[in-house]
């Protein structure tokens, strides 16, 4: 981890997901393109639980850092900052150097989907639910698109998807389009191939809703027990 030196100025940041090399951050102050040139840390970190969470609405957070724009840092902090006695943390915190923006890399389609797949995975192993929606701390609640495991009444475990508004000539979401309705949704048996499908329709989802992967952040949400 960098020392910090005294004078700087640290302010909590919502993250979009780091794609093709790129991250945008979002502050009071306002919003911020950048490039990450040492991106595995974040890439690693992001959607599997371990980073510290803002509220967004009532049960629902969206992981954020401590930015230091002036000189263009984020230090990335753990989820659960307390430990017990001869306990190691699960995540250190750590500084992840900044850039200005720069071009945006040609896997950034697949980086997506991958960024997606690890959030998608995370919250099925907590049962929890996973909302792709605008970044921002004022942000709408649409355009979203949802993921979440749930039992139906019939006691069978199913994957749901669902967006809002349908992308419009997505060849994926277009055979879920109901006449007349805003939103699409699809579920499925739970089993490995249609986790790891949910990320493909999730990505297209968005797409489909003309915003781009570093125009949105990942929403968790906590069921009530």
């Amino acid at each position: 981890m960098t020392d910090l030196n005294a004078g700087d100025s640290l302010v909590p940041a919502q993250l979009s997901p780091c794609v093709g090399g790129l991250l945008r951050t979002w502050t009071e102050k306002g919003t911020q393109l950048w490039s990450v040139p040492d991106e595995a840390l974040l890439v690693a970190a992001q959607g599997t639980g371990v980073l510290a969470r803002a509220e967004r609405g009532e049960n629902r957070f969206r992981e954020v850092a401590l930015l230091d724009d002036e000189n263009a840092m984020l230090l990335l902090e753990p989820r659960f900052p307390d430990r017990a006695a001869g306990e190691e943390f699960s995540f250190e915190p750590q500084f992840v150097r900044l850039a200005p923006a720069g071009e945006v890399r040609n896997d950034a389609p697949q980086e997506f989907a991958r960024a997606i797949n690890q959030a998608v995975r995370h919250v099925a192993s907590t049962f929890e639910y996973l909302v792709i929606e605008v970044g921002g701390w004022d942000a709408p609640m649409e355009p979203y698109a949802f993921f979440a495991l749930h039992v139906d009444d019939q006691d069978r475990q199913l994957s749901t998807i669902e967006v809002s508004p349908v992308p419009q000539g997505s060849k994926l979401w277009e055979p879920h389009a109901r006449p007349g309705s805003s939103d699409a949704s699809i579920s499925a048996p739970v089993s490995e191939e249609a986790i790891d499908m949910a990320a493909y329709y999730l990505a297209e989802g968005v797409v489909g809703q003309e915003l781009f992967p570093w125009d949105v952040a990942f929403t968790f949400g906590v069921r009530e027990q």
